[in-house]
């Protein structure tokens, strides 16, 4: 993965940010000794943004190494189907980035200085 500076790794920081808020505060549900029905509610929301954010990581991560846009697409549908999403796959996706370095032209020419 390359640096932060990429909107979509800055979205998925904030995302763990949020996940994270999203734990911590189950603890604290707890030792307040809040109803069972609200402790889980907490715990399938952290653990459904924690699968969000998987998704979201192995996306990022396809538009770096996977060029060709139909490709994606097949891949997307075969992760979707193994992680047991229905989700329609994202209507549109950002181009990819040539990483740092890298010598691989992104689609549409290389990318301007």
């Amino acid at each position: 993965m390359s640096g932060s500076s990429d909107p979509a790794r800055g979205a998925a920081v904030r995302h763990v940010q949020r996940a994270g808020g999203q734990v911590a505060a189950l603890g604290g549900m707890i030792a307040a000794r809040r109803p069972f029905a609200e402790v889980a509610q907490q715990l399938l929301a952290a653990r459904g943004s924690l699968d969000s954010l998987l998704v979201r990581l192995v996306e990022i991560e396809l538009d770096d190494c996977l060029p060709a846009a139909a490709t994606r697409g097949e891949v997307d549908e075969l992760l979707r189907t193994a992680l047991g999403r229905s989700a329609p796959a994202r209507a549109t996706r950002r181009q990819p980035r040539a990483r740092h370095g890298s010598s691989r032209t992104p689609i549409g020419g290389p990318t301007p200085p």
